[in-house]
């Protein structure tokens, strides 16, 4: 099916993830953003700037759906984690891998028309589906994310002398974080012992252990290293001190002087390769960033370049402490997540390498700052690098994505309410922040807005902050299982094994795995399966009947909004293979940030919803329109306004009131 409508020779469709149309208007309203005020006076969007998301309200079946128009239950991608029927119920896959879609994306419908596609970091895109494309990663939050060779690291340096110490980060690669690290495909859960949420029993089952609560752990490698007078240089001046630094995952030592410029007050630092080294490869002064530092580490036996800054962020006036942080450091010669491959070294040669985001500790001031900070400079890569694709190479359609909102949500959200903690207002000025660099990015790529060009802006979910006084139930977690109330209730059985627990699987007659699903344990489906197909309706019945029973102990409240069975949830475009056999939705109250409640929940001032605006060529202008827009509505919309067939499993429809007749 081709459209005949094609007004716009070419569109860009702007992804800002977990963005808030509700905590939109609010900053539109307060002038914080501007940009987006003028790219509603110049095209369309709805009276509460919002769209209809597809469930659960989780990053990859959203992305998915505003690709290929279909729901989950059509594409295949239900949640954060997959579960592939025929696997154990606690073996679930990455969700963010285009293998798992089983509709046609708009850029392959796009590709059959002759017509040529960039994906900029967009979800569930990689690997690549066209070789007639370009693709720059896809493969988790942020662009080329696992492109470093080294962690982030926070030093901290005091005058005496006693060993180096290293405290490696805390990996968690179930995506609580907003990362996941290294090849990752494929994860069994293991099951922590976890009382955080104020109950008394066994909490969430994870890839690697974590949940949203663990976020605020500490996530970065931390060095402390002491500081001497500095000996055997050969340009150091009188006075300066220096400090070991262990880099590249410890295997290599970098040599730091601590200068004094005007003879007193020691204000610089300096990083050596070698003490013998005429000039230093980087440096900064207090409180400020150093340029991009190149250096060659040893990687896989091969002696690499590499890119990463540092910030000073305390030095003492006597040279007797030194902090600083040393960011991610990027690998310049991989391109393995590139498409083509050389378009890598033609970027970093073009445009210098990218800064990945910092996951450093939280709720400090110094932290908090270097995660703004780093956030920034990804934005501001990445604008830099979508308008150099643009102008560079031949296209007809950009899909892209930027993590930075949702990173915040996570972050800090829970903190912006005055119950919650006297500083709310820092943490709500730092989620204002990020929007304000969503603002500047969407404003430089609006400046190619013409008759022949069109912008679409929309996100995947927003997020909820938790009330104050609540606890987030034990079950549900986009993150993996969670046995607690399934426990509770008697339906996942747990033993103890070498001290650790473990599900019990020969007694277990359901889990509740991932977001929102619960999975009888069914003989001859599950490998480990103890129920009869003959028990299974009335099992499911019951499991309904207890979720609807259920009350939180703490307020006596119901928690539970509505349940259904596999056959039911195809109504909200669920059911199939890849979700559970009932699908359930928390309160607005109890839902985590996003993921198990619905995707038009709001509460102390945020949404669930998704984000819609558009603008340019075949958009009308200042228009507000009353339909109910949803996430698989947009695909169809940019096809038919760019005249290119449509995906082949398409299910949303034209949003043909926000078009020019």
């Amino acid at each position: 099916m081709v459209s005949s409508c094609g007004k716009a020779k070419k569109v860009m469709f702007l992804g800002l993830d977990g963005a808030d149309p509700m905590l939109m208007k609010k900053y539109i309203d307060e002038g914080r953003l501007p940009n987006f005020k003028k790219l509603i006076e110049m095209g369309t969007t709805t009276e509460d700037l919002g769209m209809q998301g597809v469930l659960p309200t989780i990053t990859p079946p959203n992305w998915c759906s505003l690709a290929t128009g279909a729901f989950p239950n059509t594409h295949g991608i239900t949640c954060f984690w997959n579960h592939t029927p025929g696997n154990p119920l606690d073996i679930l896959d990455y969700g963010w891998d285009s293998t798992l879609c089983h509709a046609e994306y708009i850029w392959d419908a796009f590709d059959r028309a002759g017509k040529k596609s960039i994906m900029f970091n967009y979800p569930t895109s990689w690997p690549p589906t066209t070789k007639n494309a370009i693709y720059l990663d896809g493969t988790s939050m942020f662009t080329n994310l696992r492109g470093y060779i080294d962690y982030e690291k926070f030093y901290e340096c005091i005058e005496g002398d006693f060993p180096i110490e290293e405290i490696p980060h805390s990996l968690d690669n179930s995506g609580t974080d907003c990362r996941v690290e290294g090849e990752v495909s494929t994860m069994k859960m293991e099951i922590k012992n976890y009382d955080g949420f104020g109950y008394e029993h066994p909490g969430l089952v994870t890839a690697e252990g974590g949940s949203e609560e663990e976020a605020d752990a500490a996530k970065c490698d931390r060095i402390k290293s002491p500081i001497k007078p500095a000996q055997g240089w050969k340009n150091a001046p009188q006075g300066a001190r220096e400090v070991i630094l262990p880099v590249n995952t410890g295997q290599t030592r970098r040599f730091g002087l601590i200068i004094a410029e005007d003879g007193v007050n020691f204000n610089k630092f300096q990083i050596y390769t070698s003490k013998q080294d005429e000039k230093p490869i980087g440096e900064a002064c207090v409180n400020e960033w150093s340029d991009w530092i190149y250096d060659n580490y040893n990687f896989n036996d091969k002696n690499t370049p590499v890119a990463y800054k540092i910030k000073v962020t305390h030095l003492e006036g006597d040279g007797s402490k030194l902090d600083f942080y040393y960011s991610f450091v990027l690998d310049l010669t991989s391109s393995k997540y590139f498409h083509p491959g050389e378009l890598g070294a033609e970027m970093y040669e073009k445009l210098g390498p990218m800064m990945q985001p910092s996951n450093y500790d939280r709720h400090n001031v110094t932290a908090d700052t270097i995660v703004y900070e780093t956030m920034a400079e990804m934005y501001d890569w990445q604008t830099k690098a979508i308008n150099y694709l643009l102008d560079n190479k031949e296209w007809d359609l950009l899909y892209s994505h930027i993590h930075g909102i949702d990173m915040f949500l996570h972050f800090y959200i829970d903190y912006t309410l005055e119950e919650n903690t006297p500083d709310f207002e820092r943490y709500r000025e730092l989620i204002a922040k990020v929007y304000e660099l969503s603002d500047k990015y969407v404003g430089e790529l609006m400046k190619r807005i013409d008759e022949n060009t069109a912008v679409v802006v929309g996100s995947d979910h927003a997020g909820l902050t938790r009330k104050g006084g609540y606890e987030y139930p034990l079950i549900g977690d986009m993150w993996g299982l969670n046995v607690g109330i399934m426990s509770e209730l008697g339906y996942t059985k747990l033993k103890e094994v070498n001290g650790g627990l473990e599900v019990d699987w020969e007694n277990t007659k359901a889990v509740a795995q991932r977001a929102m699903y619960i999975y009888i344990n069914l003989k001859g489906r599950d490998p480990q399966g103890i129920v009869e197909p003959e028990e299974y309706d009335e099992l499911v019945e019951q499991i309904i009947s207890d979720l609807y029973n259920y009350r939180d102990p703490k307020t006596g409240r119901r928690i539970i909004t509505f349940a259904m069975n596999k056959r039911d949830m195809e109504a909200l475009g669920l059911g199939g293979p890849y979700c559970g056999d009932i699908v359930y939705f928390l309160h607005e109250d109890f839902s985590r940030t996003h993921g198990n409640g619905l995707s038009n929940q709001t509460n102390n001032g945020y949404s669930t919803k998704c984000l819609f605006m558009m603008a340019g060529g075949g958009v009308k202008k200042g228009e507000i329109i009353k339909r109910n827009v949803r996430v698989v509505d947009i695909a169809p919309t940019i096809c038919h306004l760019a005249g290119a067939p449509m995906p082949r499993d398409v299910e949303g429809g034209v949003i043909y009131q926000a078009l020019e007749d």
